[in-house]
Formats: C-alpha cells, structure tokens, sequence
C-alpha cells in the first residue's frame, strides 16, 4: 500500500513543484537520481538521490537522514 499522505511526501512534492504527490511520483518513477528529503524533524533539505536512499547525508543538519521520495511513498 502506498503512502501518499506523508507529511515529508507532501513537502517534498510541494518543494519540486508539485500540486499532486500521484503526479510527482509518476514522474519520478522510473528515474536514475530523484528528489529525497530530510526525514529530521525540524529540517527539510531537499537533494537529489538514488530511488532507494534511505539514510543519505544531509548536507544542512549533518545527520544520515535523507530518504528518497519513492521510499516515502512505500514505493521501493
């Protein structure tokens, strides 16, 4: 099941330009690198990562808590 709700999901979406987490996802699919977000609390530094990240570098908090937005989605 996917998890389109996900508050870090939705800013993620939102910080790429995105209305709609479904069309954000589309289009990230089947992509190399795709957008990943801080997973910190109170940071939400955006990069662009592997499709299966899930403990990237935060280059603004200094923590291992990059996920990708696929791995939000429960998608990988």
């Amino acid at each position: 099941m996917f998890n389109l709700s996900h508050p870090k999901l939705v800013t993620l979406a939102e910080a790429e330009g995105y209305a709609d987490v479904a069309d954000f996802l589309e289009d990230h699919a089947l992509d190399s690198v795709v957008p990943a977000i801080c997973m910190a609390p109170d940071c939400d530094h955006t990069a662009e990562l592997e499709p299966d990240q899930r403990a990237g570098f935060c280059e603004a908090c200094g923590r291992p808590s990059m996920k990708s937005g696929l791995v939000i989605a429960g998608m990988i």
